[in-house]
């Protein structure tokens, strides 16, 4: 699947530098193209209230210039380490809404910040990110830009790629896939088993005590992830790929796991385990909220 665009919504806010320079280095691995968006608030049409018509018109005006010259600062610093073509979006309207609506008739990647002390829009407040995740029809990105490294350090060298075997989690695989293929990153598969509560009643009728049912059920899924993972090596033609298979709640491990040095998570947006669900929403949403590295969302690839 080729991408042709990366859309970054901008607000100006703390960190965001680090954010553009993020897109910057997915758009270089890519060879696509970055989408500076910024989107002007208007809760209701200012120029008819009250006979200030002119006067908000032109602070309107004047607010839209001012974001061309805030984005030509980022475009012209971020340029300074990465060669990708930059474009800028400016539109009025509710922000979230507007982005969501062009991203998606581009059918481009979204990049949204995901900034613990965002002072507009909160982007990890459950509500913002539920909707993000449920009215965005493309790939997005939600990026931490707090904890990123300096813009001319940051890479995406190590992927962490929890899988369910579902077809969505096997497109955040490919997603993966197509980094590492493209800049040699090295990827991490990683299964979650959480297994159901049995009765001891129904273990002993079956012959088997709760660890040996552990054992059986992570036996089956080390064998599924190891097929997965050399139908990967063929298919995507990358070898730098590994796998573990871990008992626990899967948004617990994935985030205790991802704090290894890992510069990308990348996950299906639905899915379900073995035993129950894993990668739908809540985990999904949970993950995202707080994720400290970004966290790459994959609806197709």
């Amino acid at each position: 699947m080729e991408v042709k665009d990366i859309v970054v919504f901008v607000e100006f806010e703390e960190y965001e530098l680090k954010i553009i320079a993020f897109s910057a280095a997915l758009a270089k691995v890519f060879g696509a193209e970055v989408t500076l968006m910024h989107v002007l608030h208007t809760g209701y049409d200012y120029l008819e209230v009250g006979g200030y018509g002119k006067s908000i018109e032109i602070a309107y005006e004047r607010a839209l210039n001012r974001a061309r010259h805030l984005m030509d600062e980022y475009i012209r610093e971020v340029s300074e380490t990465y060669d990708v073509k930059f474009r800028k979006k400016l539109a009025m309207g509710h922000p979230l809404d507007e982005f969501i609506n062009y991203t998606n008739m581009k059918k481009g990647i979204a990049i949204l910040p995901n900034h613990h002390k965002n002072a507009r829009l909160k982007f990890t407040s459950p509500r913002i990110t539920h909707k993000a995740l449920r009215k965005l029809n493309t790939n997005m990105v939600f990026v931490n830009g707090e904890f990123l490294p300096r813009i001319d350090r940051i890479s995406i060298s190590k992927i962490l790629v929890p899988v369910d075997f579902s077809e969505y989690s096997k497109s955040a695989l490919r997603f993966a896939s197509a980094i590492a293929k493209k800049n040699g990153a090295h990827i991490h598969t990683l299964s979650v088993i959480h297994p159901p509560r049995v009765s001891p009643e129904l273990l002993e009728d079956i012959e088997l005590n709760y660890q040996e049912f552990v054992s059986v059920l992570e036996r089956e899924v080390k064998n599924k992830l190891e097929n997965l993972v050399n139908e990967c090596i063929d298919e995507c033609n990358i070898k730098n790929i590994t796998s573990e298979v871990l008992e626990g709640q899967p948004p617990d491990i994935i985030l205790e796991l991802s704090r290894e040095k890992f510069d990308l998570i990348s996950m299906g947006i639905k899915g379900r385990s073995l035993s129950e669900k894993l990668l739908v929403g809540s985990v999904t949403e949970h993950v995202v909220e707080l994720s400290n590295i970004p966290v790459a969302v994959i609806r197709s690839f």
